[in-house]
């Protein structure tokens, strides 16, 4: 059984991954770690990331991957596409449960772009667990 935890590269992630392993020990899951990234490729920022994401869970006591998975926007809102694309990866990958943060936005921000944890929730064939902003690492 397998938990995706989707992060970005915001200082929200660190609480995101405390969650998720605590979570997985709790129910002996692995975890898989996925960073959406704009380019093919992985940039210096992008692969410095992966390694803090795998410093931070070095000593967690579950079995982790860490994944960077190039996003297509294709045109979508950005939160759109990023919960599409998540939601891919969980159909893809056999995931049973997703964990993601949750960041709240001005008003015209979440017009425009949306909420990527709330198109998870109502796309997700899986459980969903959102992070609040107000949980702290």
């Amino acid at each position: 059984m397998t938990i995706l935890v989707a992060i970005g590269d915001d200082d929200r992630f660190t609480a995101v991954l405390e969650v998720a392993a605590q979570f997985a020990r709790d129910t002996s899951q692995d975890l898989t770690i996925a960073h959406l990234i704009a380019n093919e490729n992985a940039s210096g920022s992008d692969r410095s990331l992966r390694d803090e994401v795998r410093s931070v869970l070095s000593e967690a006591d579950v079995d982790v991957e860490v994944t960077l998975e190039h996003l297509n926007r294709s045109g979508l809102r950005s939160s759109k596409a990023t919960g599409k694309h998540l939601v891919d990866i969980a159909e893809d990958v056999e995931i049973d449960h997703i964990i993601i943060g949750y960041r709240s936005k001005a008003r015209l921000a979440e017009l425009r772009d949306g909420h990527t944890g709330f198109v998870v929730a109502q796309e997700a064939s899986v459980p969903v667990t959102i992070v609040p902003e107000r949980v702290e690492p």
